[in-house]
């Protein structure tokens, strides 16, 4: 079967259904015009048929990495129509596995990053999501009601602490990140000593849950942070009064991206959300956010 005369999902599903290549079958995928609905819905197969994309994906960035790019693309192009009938069809485990392969395409992306800054072959600004986490920080910090920050902690800092990057440029003040892989951590270590930002950002390991974030005045909370009820409650237990708390979500099709957070009655018995920045339409930003304040 040419590839280069693909153009419908039923040539998908042939080449899904008479060949293991998966390189052949996400082109496949790549070639076809489909809806959100039926993209999606094919991407799904694919990792459910390929898992090693998901748990090596580092490994196998190289097949990943384009599957992603057409999701993202399905999710910014989706027409009223594809975002009215959005989540028809798509089961818990279909999300969850969506959002798996996310998370490992971030994580990967930023590892690949990380090396290659360090070997001195890249710079910040080539990072292929700086302008989209830039955008980002710039919304959240506006978000912000107090002026006089002196520290902030950034929950999930992940391989490549490109958000605590910004945040610092942003407001100023020293950035602690978190994270609980040791991994992250070493990786983040050493991008920072290669930015020069010793001092200005450190990164923190603590696989703890329970930890005391009474010396920040502000602290965000990664998307790929988990759970977020155990670290709301954790931030409410031992924050300061007036702490801003910014918690980042996802909301319509871009939850086949990042999960969304969910914010129970039990959450909002403890916290008031006072300001939400919240991403839709054709805009290639993922992230939307939550300003929290204790009640």
């Amino acid at each position: 079967m040419r590839l280069d005369i693909l153009n419908t999902m039923d040539d998908v599903d042939e080449c899904v259904g008479s060949t293991s290549d998966c390189e052949a079958t996400i082109k496949a995928l790549v070639r076809c015009t489909s809806s959100l609905h039926e993209g999606v819905g094919k991407a799904v197969q694919i990792i459910r048929e390929n898992p090693l994309l998901v748990s090596r994906a580092e490994e196998h960035f190289h097949l990943l990495d384009p599957l992603i790019e057409y999701i993202e693309a399905k999710v910014f192009l989706a027409s009223d129509v594809d975002q009215l009938l959005f989540g028809l069809g798509y089961g818990r485990d279909d999300m969850e596995l969506l959002n798996n392969a996310y998370c490992a395409w971030e994580t990967a992306l930023e590892q690949n990053f990380v090396e290659r800054l360090c070997a001195g072959i890249s710079s910040l600004s080539d990072y292929r999501l700086n302008n989209r986490f830039q955008r980002l920080l710039k919304r959240e910090t506006s978000m912000l009601r107090h002026r006089n920050h002196r520290r902030a902690l950034f929950i999930g800092s992940g391989p490549f602490p490109i958000s605590a990057v910004w945040l610092h440029r942003y407001l100023g003040v020293t950035v602690d990140g978190l994270d609980l892989s040791s991994d992250a951590v070493e990786r983040s270590r050493a991008l920072i000593a290669k930015l020069g930002l010793e001092g200005s950002i450190n990164i923190i390991h603590e696989d703890s849950p329970h930890y005391d974030v009474g010396a920040y005045d502000v602290i965000i909370i990664a998307l790929l942070a988990k759970p977020k009820k155990v670290i709301l409650d954790n931030i409410y237990a031992s924050a300061k009064p007036d702490c801003e708390v910014i918690c980042r979500t996802s909301s319509g099709p871009r939850s086949v991206l990042y999960e969304p957070t969910p914010i129970s009655a039990e959450i909002l018995s403890k916290y008031a959300v006072r300001d939400a920045r919240v991403i839709s339409g054709a805009a290639d930003d993922t992230i939307s956010s939550l300003l929290l304040t204790r009640i």
